[in-house]
């Protein structure tokens, strides 16, 4: 009877969701429209002029933003950042500024529920188990177990209270998101990264006996359970949740998706970027057949980048965030590039009116935290224009490069060469995760470059010398600098090396948070030495 309750409220909610979708839909339409009025507003509120330099993250921006700090009330918070730094940033959030963000989310949801037609909005987030300072982990923090109604539409926020950390110190995170999923068989999965949702699959697979054992034991004798673990299964559980236990305890290898949650039909990640391989990987899980892939907008811990707009199931990514000054310079040309230099410093600086489809640029912001012209380092390719306003796709970051010896090695190249390899070799790397990582030994005064495989041993040495000389000769066509480096013997052939993702997590120094924080790139600009000594520092 509980379940027929449960799912009654979940019918009610979603009618309301995708009323309120509508209504926000209209209100994000006004935004649009007056975009070039606020921007406008903008630029004299934060007192941003033609003198006004452009910045990265340095003293006088970290600077910038104390002072804004002193200006605001209540208690302040300054979440770490991640991705290609190696020192965090400081990054200033109020409470107010937290919900805004949450309410960011909230519209492209809503939104999304209305224009997508979304029948079962019941949510599944895949965020870290564990609370850090991340700026994902301020955001899903909670002090108690959410409402009863709250439960019903996002019952992923019961998983970090107390009835279930002993569940998840028993049993493991894996087979208590499968426990919450198949109670709750909710309509959309989501994570910021895809990695994070790929490695949920991946663990069932090939862990299946371990992942399982919390479903077995709850089908074998539930009355066993901590009372208020039971509690929280009937607030969660759905229509055919007995069944669904029923059929997954049975299985001796893991089930399709479909098996224990056979309502969804939705998942939004992230697909920006270096997060391909991760893409290929959830598709073997989520086929397009069946589910629908939603992208991510696009944001950092520093400011919201770009929102998603639907227009006839269309979607676009548009500079239109509340409160968020943009700005923007072109990135040089391939021609360019080659000629030396990744930016053109004294290049214009552009409206979001001005950006030309098919020309990639680079994104400034300013807000009312601190951030004046900071140049946040992400590039995007205008695709189109939508009204006046540019849709910004993400490419890369621009600052990811690494040279021994004038190379000048860049993401962008390392990219390039993956994916060739990836083409060719495509039964053994389609959806392995590489990356490459500077090395200079103390004992050898010849650098080199590793291409780290995340995976098991490849047990071909064959595979493996091929690998590691298709990498060295792609290198060289692709940047002149590198093959005249190894021509004279400036520079080593690139190694390989293989590691298994805890292996290289543990490297890149990554708390048990690490997919609320850690971005995997396709190039580091540490050395590996220096990655290693920090890690048995640890």
């Amino acid at each position: 009877m509980s379940e027929r309750i449960n799912d009654s409220f979940r019918f009610i909610i979603g009618c309301v969701i995708r009323t309120l979708g509508a209504v926000f839909t209209v209100m994000h339409r006004l935004r649009i429209r007056l975009v070039v009025y606020n921007q406008n507003r903008l630029t004299h509120e934060y007192k941003v002029s033609d003198q006004t330099p452009v910045r990265s993250y340095d003293n006088e921006l970290e600077g910038l933003i104390n002072s804004a700090a002193a200006t605001k009330h209540g208690k302040l918070r300054f979440p770490i950042t991640s991705g290609s730094t190696g020192t965090p940033k400081r990054v200033l959030f109020t409470k107010r500024r937290l919900r805004s963000l949450k309410l960011v989310f909230s519209d492209f949801y809503l939104r999304c529920c209305w224009s997508l037609s979304i029948k079962r909005t019941s949510l599944y987030v895949f965020s870290s188990l564990e609370r850090d300072e991340s700026l994902t982990s301020m955001l899903l923090e909670e002090a108690r177990l959410p409402s009863y109604v709250s439960t019903l539409q996002a019952p992923y926020r019961v998983q970090c209270h107390s009835p279930l950390r002993g569940l998840r110190a028993k049993y493991g995170d894996t087979a208590v998101r499968l426990w919450i999923l198949t109670l709750s068989n909710p309509g959309v999965l989501y994570s910021t990264n895809p990695s994070t949702m790929s490695t949920f699959f991946d663990e069932l697979h090939s862990n299946w006996d371990f992942s399982s054992r919390l479903i077995r034991d709850w089908f074998r004798d539930r009355e066993s359970f901590d009372p208020g673990v039971r509690r929280i299964a009937r607030r969660i559980r759905s229509k055919g949740a007995s069944d669904r236990v029923a059929a997954v305890s049975r299985c001796d290898n893991a089930p399709l998706l479909e098996s224990f949650a056979p309502a969804v039909s939705t998942y939004i990640c992230w697909t920006g970027g270096y997060v391909k391989p991760f893409l290929h990987r959830l598709e073997k899980y989520l086929p397009t057949t069946r589910y629908r892939a939603i992208p991510m907008y696009s944001m950092s811990t520093e400011t919201v980048e770009t929102i998603i707009d639907i227009s006839r199931k269309s979607i676009s990514f548009l500079p239109v965030a509340t409160g968020v000054l943009y700005e923007f310079r072109e990135e040089p040309s391939e021609a360019g590039k080659r000629r030396g230099g990744n930016a053109d410093n004294h290049a214009p600086l552009l409206k979001p009116h001005q950006l030309e489809p098919g020309h990639e640029y680079s994104l400034i912001v300013s807000d009312n935290y601190g951030l004046r012209r900071y140049d946040t380092g992400d590039v995007f390719l205008c695709r189109k224009k939508v009204g006046d306003l540019p849709d910004l796709f993400f490419q890369r970051r621009r600052n990811l490069e690494y040279s021994f010896t004038g190379e000048k090695l860049t993401a962008d190249q390392v990219t390039t060469v993956f994916e060739t390899i990836r083409c060719s070799q495509s039964k053994s790397f389609s959806d392995k995760f590489l990356t490459c990582i500077p090395s200079q030994p103390a004992e050898d005064s010849v650098p080199h470059y590793k291409l780290v495989v995340i995976a098991d041993q490849l047990r071909d040495g064959r595979l493996q010398t091929k690998l590691s000389e298709s990498c060295d000769r792609l290198f060289g066509e692709i940047n002149c600098e590198y093959k005249a480096k190894r021509e004279s013997g400036r520079l080593g052939p690139v190694q390989l090396v293989c590691m298994e993702r805890s292996a290289f997590l543990k490297l890149a120094r990554v708390s048990e948070s690490w997919e609320t924080q850690f971005k995997f790139l396709p190039l580091y600009i540490q050395t590996w030495e220096a990655m290693k000594g920090q890690e048995q520092e640890q």
